[in-house]
């Protein structure tokens, strides 16, 4: 009897393309793992799985319309025409990997779901959704916020932190504009002004955890550029929270509350404990947003996974030291009741002799 599954994966953070036109490396691009998720979709679309039900939900963050190219002259105005052209961008940057999505979902009883992240706000744009809808030769879903089924509650995570939440009350800002555009949180402003700028110097920087380790590593053998992004950081807040723009909307309370993070940051497992806790029908939660891959038992059936994500990380764990690849996913299986139970997996591929790596 053919099963009913759902797979669930998160933060990819695409761009456009590991190199650039002129042949070189591409600073900005996080995922090297196409031929994996390849096989990976390959793999549930066929023997055993040929037959089955089996959803694909895209916990936000799949694509990276934050880091496409750091050339743009305004990369903060995220317009729908703009938010097309990015989308685009990744998809010729990664066509094989997208030509295996399109095959995925015209296999019988197979489709794709996706939640939007924090680094994907062009899914917004209904433009952006029908390219997808074209390019993948299927309908496929795409939720705003949270994705609830059978006693499971999915989301990506980033509203529970001051510095990424949208105002899902005002996803667009028109005023005094051309055209509508993303309303961004602080969080994405970050990321384009800063972070875009310092991976050009230092192509690690973002892949580091714990970030505190290396920091501490930072004052000591790399001062300068320590103290340096320091003082960024505090302009970039200052400026961004502090002065007018047509171009984004801050409050006196969402600044306060990002200041709170810094030293109290809220943890997405206290988060996914509240709404097991508090919601009686729910007893499957499922997010991501922090990168960290994670299976808990709450309480007596009541499970906390968290999908990680497939990007390199660099270790400074004395545990765990150097670089890390886990490509993590969470797994719903169906049983004869129609119950689904979860399990937190790693897809490991097909074994390969040498294989191509990020450097």
């Amino acid at each position: 009897m053919p099963g009913c599954y759902k797979l669930v994966v998160s933060d990819f953070h695409i761009g456009k393309g590991a190199f650039l036109p002129d042949g070189s490396r591409n600073p900005l691009e996080d995922f090297f793992f196409d031929g994996k998720f390849t096989e990976f979709l390959e793999y549930h679309r066929t023997g055993s799985f040929a037959d089955a039900e089996v959803e694909l939900i895209v916990n936000g963050d799949f694509f990276n319309h934050l880091q496409i190219d750091t050339r743009e002259r305004h990369p903060d105005i995220i317009s729908e025409k703009v938010a097309l052209r990015r989308t685009n961008e990744i998809l010729q940057g990664h066509r094989p990997l997208f030509d295996e999505m399109r095959r995925f979902c015209q296999t019988p009883g197979h489709r794709i779901t996706f939640l939007l992240g924090n680094h994907d706000p062009g899914l917004l744009f209904p433009s952006v959704r029908q390219r997808l809808n074209e390019c993948l030769g299927a309908p496929v879903l795409v939720k705003n916020d949270s994705y609830r089924f059978d006693g499971v509650h999915i989301e990506h995570g980033h509203q529970f932190f001051a510095d990424n939440a949208y105002n899902t009350g005002r996803y667009f800002l028109e005023k005094g504009l051309p055209e509508p555009i993303v309303n961004l949180p602080w969080g994405s402003f970050f990321v384009i002004h800063y972070l875009n700028k310092v991976r050009q110097e230092r192509p690690y920087f973002c892949k580091i955890y714990p970030f505190r380790h290396y920091l501490r590593w930072a004052l000591i053998h790399d001062t300068l550029f320590a103290l340096r992004s320091i003082g960024r950081i505090a302009f970039y807040f200052l400026w961004l929270r502090f002065t007018r723009s047509p171009f984004r909307r801050s409050s006196i309370g969402r600044t306060f509350r990002i200041i709170k993070e810094v030293g109290i940051s809220p943890k997405i497992e206290r988060e996914a404990k509240k709404i097991l806790l508090t919601d009686r029908e729910t007893r499957i939660v499922i997010l991501s947003h922090s990168h960290y891959a994670a299976f808990r038992q709450v309480a007596p059936g009541k499970t906390y996974i968290n999908t990680g994500l497939w990007n390199e990380q660099i270790s400074l764990e004395l545990s765990n030291q150097g670089r890390v690849v886990r490509l993590t996913y969470a797994q719903l299986t169906y049983d004869e009741k129609g119950i689904p139970h979860p399990s937190l997996k790693e897809w490991k591929g097909h074994h390969r002799i040498i294989e191509d790596i990020a450097e």
